[in-house]
Order: structure tokens, then C-alpha cells, then sequence
């Protein structure tokens, strides 16, 4: 039997189809392959050109074809890395750098690739904690509408014709579904325009700064960005640290990473600032009141001691379990919440329309 193209003697060929965009998958796939060949001591450029070859994704492909020929002219991984902003992450290339220096270049990958998994693994909880309640919105949302746009207005011309005077409830809700049926433009539009106006302040400096000050004085979601900052603060660093890179440089990719939030984004960098100064970390985030005190003083321990790494590695594994936690409790009080508002809502509604029915049923009297 001949051959086909791939040197399988089988007569059968596995077809991969490839996809337009850069999946999270497609990233993990490319490192842990990386990782794995890069351990097995397969030169670089030969272990990029596998990765090339097989991803599934067809803008990835070409992007590391371009690598393989930058790496191939000369170019180290990470200076390669760096003309692809969009697609490789600035604390990635970061880590890489420090690897390729450290000549630990594929410990270095290998742990990368742990950390785009856990980043990964901590999205994909908050996503399916919050599908069901933001389910039950669109479902209360879409009742409300119903109800109000085509239920109400059938039973209000039939009560109407009936005469005499309807309960002040069935009027409220008659002047509510009246409301709505005028406005049904501004009532669609509006929010969608108020979202896209929030979101261009939100974008700008002073507007994120706005929106993480009012959003830290909120009853348990102000404590959930506390605590997944200070995970993602401790994992980050601890990484940048195990990879070989300068507690500077490290503090110096803190504000990037942190640049959509307009509180932590600016005090992360003047703590960077802080230190180049010669000023202790932890002192150096103490000043800014923003850190809880048990981060403080175990960061501190671990300049003492010279285990900071390591110190960061605990506070990260901590927080992640906490706001694991937290997204459960907050996803949980959501649920009945919406329940409550929604029962009262058909509640008043049904209300409304059977109440001036019974008085008609009961008579004059």
C-alpha cells in the first residue's frame, strides 16, 4: 500500500480543521508542546517549527512561521515574541526573557504553560458561576416584557369596557405596560447607549479609577476584587521571581498587567517607583493602604528570610481558594434574589389584572 503525503502507510489521514482566531486552547496547546519538546532536549527552532506545523489555529500558524524565521535569522525567542503584542502577552515574553538568560528556558516554558492553565481554569469557574443568573435576568427581562407589551393591554381593553374604576394597583401597572408599549425605543436604545457611554469612560483614566472606587465599596464584590487582585498579584510575581527575573523588573510588569484597573493599575506602579528608591516591598505596599495587612507582613517575612517566592506562592494558593469561595457565595445569593424579584413582579402583575375581575364577579355591593 503507498504512502500518502504524511508517511502514514495506513491509507488514512487525520484532517485537523483549522480555525480563523487565536483560541485560549490554542496558546495552551503551543506551550505545552514547547515545553514538552523543548524537556526532551529538541532545539528551539526545531521545537518552534513543530508548533507552527501543528496548531489549529491559522492566524497562530502564520504568526509562528514568522517566529520560526526571526528565531532561524538570529533573533532571540522573546525579541520574536515582542513583535506580537496581540497575541503573546508582555508577562509571558517577560518570563521567556528570563528563562532564555537563566539558560532554564524550558523549565521556564513549562511553567508559563501551569500558569495560562490556572488563569484558564479560574475564568472558566467564574463563567459558569455566573451563566445562571444572568439566565434568570434574561428570562425576567423577556417575562417582564411579555407581560407588560401583550398580556396587560388585552385584559386593560377588556376591563375597560366593563367601566367603572379599576384598583390603584391595576391602574400602576396599566400606566407601567403603557409606558413601555410608547417608549420601547428608549427603552432598548437608552441602556445600550448608556453601556456604550459607560464604557468609554470607564476606558479612560479617571473614569476606571470611578468605577474600582465605587465598585470596592460594594458588600462582597468589593471583597472579590481585593482578593482575586491579590491573587493574581502574588501568582504573577512569583512566577516572574521562579523564572529568574529581578524583583524590579518584576514589579515593573505589575502596573501593565493591572492597567484595567484605575486604583491597583497606578499604586502598583509608584510601589515599583517605592522600591527603586531602595524602599522594603512590603513597606513599599503597606504605604498604600490597599493591601491587606496579612499580605503585608507575610511578604515581609519572606524579605526577611529571603524566601519571597516562595511566601508568594502561599498568598496566591490562598486567595484563590478564598475567591473560589466568594464567587460561589455571590453567584448563590444572586439566585434567590432574582427568584424573590421575579415572583413579585409576575406576582403584581397577575394581581392587577384578577383583582378587578373577582370585584366584578363578586357584584355591587
Amino acid at each position: 500500500m503507498a504512502k500518502n503525503n504524511n508517511g502514514n502507510s495506513s491509507g488514512f489521514a487525520v484532517k485537523t480543521k483549522l480555525h480563523a482566531g487565536v483560541k485560549p486552547d490554542d496558546m495552551t496547546s503551543f506551550f505545552q508542546q514547547l515545553s514538552t519538546l523543548l524537556g526532551a532536549g529538541t532545539p528551539l527552532l526545531r521545537a518552534l517549527r513543530a508548533g507552527a506545523e501543528q496548531s489549529e489555529s491559522k492566524k497562530l500558524m502564520a504568526i509562528l512561521r514568522t517566529v520560526v524565521n526571526d528565531v532561524g535569522a538570529g533573533v532571540t525567542l522573546a525579541e520574536a515574541l515582542t513583535r506580537h503584542p496581540k497575541t503573546f502577552e508582555y508577562q509571558w515574553i517577560e518570563m521567556i526573557k528570563a528563562g532564555e538568560r537563566s539558560g532554564m528556558l524550558a523549565e521556564t516554558v513549562n511553567e508559563l504553560t501551569a500558569y495560562i492553565k490556572t488563569r484558564r481554569e479560574i475564568k472558566r469557574k467564574v463563567v459558569s458561576a455566573m451563566i445562571y443568573p444572568c439566565i434568570m435576568i434574561l428570562v425576567l427581562i423577556g417575562a417582564l416584557i411579555v407581560m407588560l407589551g401583550k398580556v396587560v393591554p388585552t385584559f386593560a381593553e377588556f376591563l375597560t369596557d366593563f367601566g367603572g374604576s379599576l384598583p390603584a394597583i391595576t391602574q400602576m401597572v396599566i400606566g407601567a405596560s403603557d409606558f413601555v408599549r410608547s417608549h420601547m425605543p428608549h427603552l432598548i436604545g437608552g441602556p445600550i447607549g448608556a453601556t456604550l457611554a459607560l464604557r468609554y469612560y470607564f476606558g479612560t483614566e479617571s473614569g476606571s479609577k470611578r468605577k474600582e472606587g465605587i465598585m470596592l465599596r460594594i458588600p462582597l464584590i468589593g471583597q472579590l476584587i481585593v482578593e482575586s487582585t491579590m491573587e493574581r498579584f502574588a501568582h504573577n510575581m512569583s512566577l516572574l521571581l521562579k523564572s529568574g527575573t529581578p524583583l524590579l523588573a518584576s514589579l515593573r510588569i505589575m502596573p501593565d498587567l493591572f492597567r484595567n484597573q484605575g486604583i491597583y493599575g497606578p499604586a502598583l506602579y509608584w510601589v515599583y517607583d517605592n522600591v527603586g528608591r531602595g524602599n522594603s516591598l512590603a513597606a513599599s505596599m503597606e504605604a498604600t493602604r490597599l493591601f491587606p495587612s496579612m499580605v503585608v507582613n507575610m511578604i515581609r517575612v519572606g524579605e526577611e528570610s529571603g524566601q519571597l517566592q516562595e511566601v508568594l506562592v502561599e498568598i496566591s494558593s490562598f486567595y484563590r481558594a478564598k475567591v473560589e469561595v466568594l464567587v460561589t457565595r455571590v453567584t448563590g445569593l444572586m439566585e434567590p434574589i432574582i427568584v424573590i424579584f421575579m415572583g413579585a413582579s409576575v406576582g403584581i402583575i397577575l394581581m392587577s389584572i384578577y383583582l378587578p375581575m373577582f370585584q366584578m364577579a363578586g357584584g355591587p355591593g
